[in-house]
């Protein structure tokens, strides 16, 4: 039932999160072992440069942590799932460009879609003072203000309730004002090669990235300059899996297709992924369970739905409860495994969805020769691990690229951004600080899934 959705053609069309892009990175044919000459390069553990410095966290990090799962959804600000959450740097106001100020009301569980393209994201930042949605025509239809509606606490509980007993970040920024694909290939190579918005799909071919047919392209910054091109959606660039040390494995749990193999993941966009070994490692996401169960969890996990319960608005018969659903589903089979022990979920979402956020990114974002990446706006981020400081606002910045970093430290792997320096990863927090490797481990919070509307 969940592949009918390939009947809405241009429902997926809309909501695809694929494709990637022709790039000027290493050009990488396949994996490259990160040996202790690449970690000289840039050390998953620096050493100290004398007896007074403090220990590297990395170094406490890498003792303790084992797994890492990544869980990335779907189109949701920070302002729109945990503005109103308390102590966060949340607002239940917006002003409009007349200068009227309104009240933020509630997001239905299911709304219509907003535009999340990158003009669209360019529009609603408006230089930075973020007040742009109202020129943007999905932003308000009849008098909704969909765009500055936010959930509360009694429609998103269990993510409020993992955020309050774990920690969240209140500052983590996404890497680009644009929609999911390049937002998910954050996540996977510390940069999306430039692009600036998704592939098309077709009913009567609906692969895309290196498995596309032929004659689709996608729009780049070539070369990170200001120059817009169309490049076919295989990208050379360089991503985690090239730079895991021997012995750190991995796996992309995607979509579960019945009626086609995977075509939605991120990595279908890589060239040395989908054109190489690695691609084995792209499976089903019901796989995890059956990982958990078998005793073969990967060190490195990526966690994804792009079906029913990815969080995506206007997805028919999805909403956001099916998706905390799922999500809570997989966190609860990982807390009451062997794993919890010595692991770290990251549960985020892929790009902004249109929705209103407050805080300007605080990198400049524009078209120029020196920064036209930047950072785009503010995603939610929940971080739950038997380390991480109990009941922390993480008010540190952080961005996509944080996670990259963060799995490079853990695993000691050197920067993506040391093979390809359109990777942001080298310059990115690591978020190691939002730990505390010698506290009492927090343990599990096992959740009951909810009816949903």
């Amino acid at each position: 039932m969940r592949r009918l959705l390939l009947f809405l053609p241009l429902v997926r069309a809309v909501i695809a999160c694929g494709g990637a892009t022709e790039t000027t990175g290493s050009g990488l044919d396949g994996s490259l072992e990160a040996t202790s000459d690449a970690l000289d390069l840039d050390a998953g553990a620096d050493s100290a440069d004398s007896a007074d410095a403090a220990p590297d966290p990395a170094i406490a990090a890498h003792a303790a942590i084992h797994h890492v799962i990544v869980i990335v959804k779907e189109n949701h600000t920070f302002d729109n799932y945990f503005g109103s959450f308390p102590k966060a740097d949340g607002t239940n106001k917006y002003k409009l460009l007349d200068g009227t100020i309104r009240g933020i009301g509630p997001a239905p569980d299911n709304p219509r879609d907003l535009c999340h393209k990158h003009d669209c994201a360019l529009t609603d930042w408006n230089h930075g003072t973020m007040n742009g949605w109202e020129n943007t025509s999905t932003s308000n239809q009849n008098g909704d203000y969909l765009a500055w509606a936010q959930y509360s606490e009694n429609d998103i509980p269990n993510y409020w309730a993992y955020a309050k007993a774990y920690a969240l970040g209140d500052h983590y920024f996404s890497n680009m004002m644009g929609p999911s694909y390049p937002g998910h290939m954050f996540f996977l190579a510390a940069q999306a090669g430039w692009a600036l918005d998704n592939p098309p799909i077709h009913i009567t071919h609906p692969y895309w990235g290196c498995d596309d047919p032929g004659g689709d392209t996608i729009p780049i910054l070539d070369k990170g300059t200001c120059t817009v091109k169309d490049v076919f959606p295989c990208a050379k660039i360089p991503s985690l899996p090239d730079v895991l040390p021997q012995g750190i494995n991995w796996k992309f749990y995607g979509s579960n297709f019945y009626l086609l193999p995977e075509i939605w993941s991120m990595f279908d966009g890589i060239d040395s992924i989908r054109n190489g070994p690695g691609w084995k490692n792209v499976v089903p996401n019901d796989d995890f369970f059956a990982d958990l169960k078998n005793h073969t969890l990967p060190n490195v996990v990526w966690l994804v739905d792009q079906d029913l319960a990815d969080e995506h608005p206007g997805i028919p018969f999805g909403g956001v409860c099916k998706g905390e659903n799922w999500t809570v589903g997989r966190v609860n089979a990982l807390m009451q495994s062997e794993y919890w022990k010595d692991s770290v979920v990251f549960y985020t979402t892929d790009d902004f969805g249109g929705w209103y956020d407050h805080v300007p990114p605080p990198r400049h974002y524009g078209c120029d020769d020196k920064t036209p990446y930047g950072l785009g706006f503010r995603l939610p981020l929940i971080i739950m691990s038997p380390f991480v400081k109990p009941g922390t606002i993480y008010n540190e910045v952080a961005e996509q690229a944080s996670i990259p970093r963060f799995i490079e430290r853990v695993f000691y792997a050197p920067a993506l951004s040391t093979l390809d320096p359109a990777a942001q990863d080298g310059n990115a927090n690591d978020l190691l600080d939002a730990f505390d490797f010698g506290q009492k481990p927090n343990p599990p919070l096992v959740l009951k899934e909810r009816n949903c509307p």
